[in-house]
This record gives C-alpha cells, structure tokens and sequence, in this order.
C-alpha cells in the first residue's frame, strides 16, 4: 500500500466514523422510517437474512485547494450545463458531503497509475477512506468517460431487490445530470424501478456523486443500488447489460464496495488475502459465497469481475487498507470492539 501524510481532517474523520464500519446489507428500514441525515447515521447498519438464491450474509489535472474552498462555500448551483437552469426538486442531495473532510479527501490522494485508460474500478463508500475515492476518480478521469456507471449496494429495506433513478444531483460543485438512457437501460434490462428517495439516502451511492462531478466534472450519472436478494444469476445479467453499455458511449463502471466487517485486523487481513486471490483469478464462484467476512456486496464485485473479463481488461489491486491503517493509527482493541472495515481499491485497465 502506498504511503501518504494525511491531513488533519482525514485522521478525525476515521475516528468519528470507527463506530460505522458496519456491513453494508443493512435493508433495516427505508429512508421515510429512519432519520438518515448524517454519514455516521448511515453506517449504524445490522444484518439481513438473505433469500436461499442468496448469500448467507452478504468500497488529474490538480486543481489549488483554494479554488477548491471557494467552490465549497459558493451557493449551491442547479446547473452549469448547456441548456439551461435544473429545477432543485429535479435534484437529488448529496447528504452525506462535508466539505471539510473532503478537502482532506482530495489532499491525501493521487490518481492510482495501472499502466493503462482506466474501464472500471472498486473503491470503498465507508469514508473513513475517502482518499481511496477520490484516487479512484482522479485517475477514471484520464478515460474522460461521458458518464459513471455507479453499482452500489441497498443499505435499507425495500419490496425492491434492485433500484435506480432517473434524477440528477445537487453537489457543492454544481449539478451531475442524470444519463437517463442507461438508467432506463436499468429499468428495462433489469427490471429496477425508479426509487428516487431510497437512491438519495443510501450512502453507498450519494457519498460517491461529490468525487465524481469535482474529478469528472462533465460526466453524467446512472445509478444502480443492488440488494444481497438480487438473485444467484444477477451478476451474470448485470455484467451483460453493463458490457452492453460500453458500447455505446465511452463509461466508467465504479462499484462501491466495503470489504471484510466485524473482525479484529488479523482476521480481516486473512480474509482479505482470500478476496484478493479470488478477484485476481477471476474466481465468481467464490466470491458470490463470501459473506461479511470478506465483502458487503458479493453480488456487485461479481459482476466487476465478470465485467473486467467481457471488456478484456486486467484487474489490479490498487490500494488497501482498513479502518485504522487508512488514519495512520495504532491500533486500540478498545476504538475498535466492533471490529474494522478493510478496504480494497481495484482497477480494470
């Protein structure tokens, strides 16, 4: 892993966010029952019982960070775009952004270098790592996509197994417009329906919307929430319907996943070596079986390496951490009684 200074902001980030580092399967209530308004709110997550065709148990150009502060404590804006002014009810909310810990976020990051035009990657949605992200999107933003594709999972309880929108988002740094083509491509491959409120308040997708209009200011967005009751055959389905996607028009496929939960560090390092080996080797199979233990959202990294494979590009382990090495932390069994979060940054070139 590489070695960086981290600001300040980033090292208190982590220890507010020790307590969340909880799975992200949590469909405990939908966002009209619980009072989701924070990030440490969000991660306050506990466990789903899985259907039996499910798994058990279920992450540039430099721009002078004065300009960046004066983008933050602007006015937000509606659209910067060609066309015309976007009416605020046609925007979803970023809920989840802090500017502070952002600037932080972009100061202890560099665009990850895989050797080649980034197709897809995985980068956490556990801020505490959110240098991981933007390092993610720094370097998405030398394939200068149209749009991001954004696969992340369904944090809260819903009829649904999978969602999506057809809405835009309100960011400190101007509006994301919503590519509504591939959202539709959602609804009619997949059969996602349109679930404004529930995409909005999950943290998994919303907390990535920021790093994808400063890093990848002109892209547009898709949204796609996947729950662990897809079903066995979705990520083959999805990795399909996304392929087909890249055909059309130039996409970056980001996948929000957190990996091993609940474990003491020595633990999760093992299971993350046992994630590691099965994305390398392209190992579905295995990891569509994984449980908290090694990641969130099996279903999703299946579908990134079944992705990776369609698109003819290699997978490459670009960063890894956990909840207390991404701060530069010791470790203090009584921070973390519930166990770390480890995170994995991985790119297809």
């Amino acid at each position: 892993m590489r070695t960086r200074k981290y600001a300040l902001g980033a090292a208190l980030t982590a220890l507010v966010m020790l307590c969340g580092c909880n799975a992200a399967p949590a469909e405990t209530a939908t966002p009209a029952e619980s009072s989701v308004t924070a990030a440490t709110d969000a991660h306050t997550e506990s466990s789903v019982t899985a259907a039996t065709d499910a798994p058990a148990e279920p992450t540039e150009t430099d721009v002078p960070q004065t300009a960046i502060n004066e983008q933050l404590t602007s006015p937000a804006v509606t659209s910067t775009l060609p066309g015309g002014y976007i009416p605020r009810s046609e925007l979803l909310d970023c809920n989840f952004f802090d500017a502070v810990d952002f600037n932080a976020f972009d100061a202890g990051s560099t665009a990850y270098d895989t050797g080649g035009e980034p197709l897809c990657g995985v980068a956490p949605h556990h801020l505490a790592a959110g240098h991981f992200v933007a390092g993610m999107y720094k370097a998405a933003a030398a394939a200068e996509p149209e749009t991001v594709v954004l696969l992340a999972p369904m944090h809260y309880r819903s009829e649904n197994v999978i969602c999506t929108t057809d809405k835009g988002w309100n960011t400190a740094f101007g509006a994301v417009l919503c590519d509504t083509g591939l959202a539709a491509m959602f609804a009619d491959k997949l059969g996602a329906p349109y679930d404004d409120e529930m995409v909005e308040y999950d943290h998994s997708a919303s907390s990535h919307i920021p790093f994808i209009k400063r890093y990848l200011p002109d892209a547009k967005v898709a949204v796609l929430l996947v729950s662990p009751r897809a079903g066995r055959d979705f990520p083959e389905r999805l990795a399909d319907t996304l392929y087909e996607m890249s055909q059309s028009k130039r996409v970056f496929f980001a996948f929000s996943i957190d990996f091993s939960h609940y474990l003491q560090p020595n633990e999760a390092e093992k299971h993350d070596a046992g994630t590691l080996k099965a994305v390398t080797e392209g190992d579905t199979g295995t990891i569509e079986h994984f449980t908290d233990d090694n990641v969130d959202t099996p279903y999703c990294l299946s579908a990134f390496v079944r992705l990776s494979a369609l698109l003819g590009g290699k997978i490459t382990k670009a960063d890894h951490g956990n909840t207390y090495t991404v701060g530069n932390m010791p470790y203090n069994p009584t921070l973390f009684t519930e166990g770390v979060t480890s995170y994995f940054v991985f790119l297809t070139s």
